[in-house]
């Protein structure tokens, strides 16, 4: 969001997922969270790196030291893999999600189905 943090891929993103388990809605204050994998050697920090957060014994969340923005999520069951917010890329269109994951977790709101009967505002509601 600031800029302090940046990041240059080197490889592909895969797994593009609409994560809605209660860690992320938490981490993240928003209904669900959407994320892409990259292998760990395929990303490179530049300017300043993300301070981490275990948020349990196995995980470890990355945000910017200076405005707080989620940016990664890193579990050490599988430690050549990091998690980065499709959200903090520069063109986040680029990817496609996937699929949606702890759906069991999800609120009920925060679903498309309960968006659709929603009034629309193209810029700030009023």
């Amino acid at each position: 969001m600031c800029g302090a943090v940046r990041y240059r891929l080197r490889g592909m993103p895969y797994h593009v997922t609409h994560c809605h388990c209660r860690s992320c809605r938490r981490a993240s204050g928003a209904a669900f969270v959407t994320w892409f994998t990259v292998r760990v050697h395929e990303l490179e920090w530049r300017g300043e790196k993300p301070v981490q957060y275990h948020s349990s014994a196995a995980v470890s969340r990355g945000f910017c030291p200076h405005c707080g923005s989620t940016l990664t999520y890193f579990h050490e069951s599988d430690p050549e893999e990091i998690d980065v917010t499709a959200a903090s890329l520069d063109s986040p269109e680029a990817l496609v999600p996937e699929h949606h994951t702890w759906w069991e977790q999800r609120v009920e709101w925060g679903t498309a189905s309960a968006q659709s009967s929603l009034p629309v505002h193209q810029r700030s509601g009023g």
